[in-house]
């Protein structure tokens, strides 16, 4: 018996099922790709971000014994580490539906039926989600690995392969994903620290035509790679990175004479730091540089103003269509016990443009005072912040806008039962366009008000749960052109709620009411609503069931004139059998009332779900 290797399986019903599950995450794997070697990639995160550290579970234990002598000792020690370091999960979801139509045509078929799945693989830290869905209508199956990635670790080094994305700063390298490698390392004992990423940060669409008409989203194939140095503590250091991007001209055809589609490069390098001084003050900022190529196509050339770069060899390519452009931010910050002060400030250049980013705003400036302070005991708290913004840095378009900013916000905790919060805001926004043919200016402003309040009540009795709350909005919106009045453009908005829950704890019965009122004024007219809603929730004593009717209805009106109702009724119940069985059944009556019309339906559901 020494001579040969063997296993020594229990194959109790434990093992069996999770032997099932297993044969269930490979039938799904195969489902989604059909060949064997999707199965061997179960070990890719289809999640950014996720961390998996492959050194940590090497150890001697994690192994099959190759002999017969305490074989039974390791297999035990392996199913054990195996089943901590793999968990599958799951369910199996069964449901019917019954619809019915009385004064309209039905929106729906009378019967729907759906069998929905899902399974979820956990391998160390790396989640492999996959969903199927069937119906009479369509059939659905998702798995993870149209975009896969993972990002080991091992102590301070971490590294990110296949699709990942990093972060140098808000306006270079900012979450754009890419398909590649990065490295980050980080030690803790050592004040320097780094980040570098090479990869495909586009791929090339080509784009065809349907009927002369383009579809897709054309766009070259784009390369990119950066690097950043940190050196510093965590709170006190100082940043310096770069990063490259560049569109591959010939990697499409069918667009390369579009003047709207041009191959483009871009070269950012930036400066941030942050710096805490005695605790109290704060200071975070960072500046970008962004050299930016529209058509890199073009015959090279010098850019007037910015001779260093068309010093930078093979690190960017400069041309008549080149731009130099820069983004600044930075805020101040100073903190005590009861309050805070902060100020924070923008810049960003009109043609500023990041390869690295996802999405960014350009050409505007702003400047934000806040402060933040506790009064009466750290009963109330207050916030107070004003600023401003504009764009049009470069003066040469023909509008221009200002905003001013300014906002209160204060909590007032009453006692332990009574909280009340009131807000204000105030946002004024002036525009001024130049017309070209008079020279003449037209001058428009948009006024902002905004204003909220609310009171609410908690406490909780020997066997009682009680709650109440009243809360109320005001919006007005102005409009002006050339200080006048624009009444058909302007708008205001007054809404009100008040809430009441009441809970019985031994029971589980819980009681809410809700009525809710609205009216808008835009223009000449005038629009109102006005329901209330009724909700019943109870839990019976086994726990194992759980059943709830509401009812609530909506009245609106135009100008004082009843335009109609909509009246909802609805019930839910759940029955768990068990952790593993459940049964949901869900019954709903809709009624849709309009001056000579009323539409009524019915929809009744039963559903069965299974989890493990």
């Amino acid at each position: 018996m020494n001579n040969y290797y063997h296993f020594n399986f229990s194959f109790e019903y434990k093992l069996i099922r999770n032997l099932l599950k297993i044969s269930i995450a490979i039938f799904f794997v195969f489902i989604s790709s059909g060949t064997l070697r999707s199965a061997n990639l179960l070990l890719i995160d289809p999640a950014i971000g996720i961390v998996f550290n492959p050194i940590e579970y090497a150890d001697d234990t994690l192994s099959f014994s190759d002999s017969v002598s305490g074989n039974k000792k390791d297999t035990t020690s392996f199913l054990s580490k195996a089943k901590e370091y793999v968990k599958i999960s799951g369910g199996l979801g069964l449901a019917g539906a019954f619809y019915n139509s009385f004064g309209a045509p039905a929106q729906r078929d009378p019967f729907y039926w759906q069998i929905s799945g899902n399974l979820d693989i956990t391998i160390g830290q790396i989640s492999l989600p996959f969903s199927a869905t069937f119906n009479q209508q369509e059939r659905s199956f998702t798995q993870p690995f149209n975009q896969y990635g993972v990002s080991p670790k091992y102590k301070w080094i971490t590294a990110h392969l296949g699709y990942r994305s990093l972060s140098f700063s808000e306006y270079s390298l900012s979450g754009n994903q890419f398909l590649g490698a990065g490295l980050e390392l980080a030690p803790e004992n050592f004040i320097v620290k780094g980040k570098i990423v090479y990869g495909r940060f586009a791929k090339a669409v080509d784009g065809y035509y349907t009927d002369g008409q383009v579809s897709g989203s054309p766009s070259f194939e784009r390369w990119g790679m950066g690097a950043l140095v940190e050196v510093g503590k965590p709170r006190n250091n100082v940043s310096v990175y770069l990063f490259k991007a560049k569109d591959e001209k010939n990697s499409i055809t069918s667009f390369a004479d579009d003047v709207t589609i041009k191959p483009a490069e871009n070269l950012i390098v930036g400066f941030s730091t942050v710096q805490d001084i005695k605790k109290k003050i704060s200071f975070t900022s960072e500046i970008n540089f962004s050299a930016y190529t529209r058509d890199i196509r073009v015959a090279e050339s010098v850019l007037e103003g910015y001779s260093f770069i068309n010093n930078l060899g093979s690190l960017f390519y400069a041309n008549s269509t080149s731009t130099f452009n820069k983004a600044i931010k930075g805020e101040l910050s100073y903190t005590e016990k009861k309050y805070k002060v902060g100020l924070s400030y923008r810049r960003v250049d009109p043609d500023y443009q990041s390869m690295g980013s996802v999405y960014l705003n350009n050409d505007f400036e702003d400047l934000q005072l806040q402060t933040t302070f506790r009064l009466l005991k750290n009963k109330l708290s207050v916030n107070v912040s004003g600023g401003f913004q504009r764009n049009n840095l470069n003066n040469d378009k023909t509008s221009e806008m200002l905003r001013l900013i300014a906002s209160l916000s204060t909590t007032y905790t009453i006692n332990e039962h009574w909280t009340s919060t009131l807000t204000f805001s105030n946002f004024n926004t002036s525009s001024q366009m130049v017309v070209v043919n008079t020279l003449d200016t037209m001058r428009y402003a948009q006024v902002s008000q905004n204003m909220s309040g609310q009171i609410m009540y908690n406490k909780v009795f020997k066997k009682v749960r009680f709650g109440t709350g009243l809360n109320g909005n005001y919006q007005n919106a102005k409009i002006f052109q050339n200080d006048v009045l624009n009444v058909n453009s302007s708008s205001r908005l007054f809404n009100a709620n008040y809430s009441f829950q009441l809970g019985l704890l031994k029971s589980g019965l819980n009681i809410s009411a809700h009525i809710g009122a609205a009216m808008t004024e835009a223009g000449l007219k005038e629009m109102s609503t006005l329901g209330p809603i009724l909700s019943i929730n109870k839990r019976f004593k086994s726990g194992k069931l759980t059943t709830s009717i509401s009812i609530s209805t909506l009245k609106s009106y135009m100008d004082s004139v009843p335009l109609g109702y909509i009246l909802n009724l609805k019930s839910n119940n759940n029955y768990s059998i068990n952790r593993h069985h459940a049964l949901t059944n869900t019954l709903s009556y809709i009624e849709k009332s309009s001056p000579g019309n009323k539409v009524k339906q019915f929809i009744a559901t039963l559903g069965y779900n299974y989890v493990f």
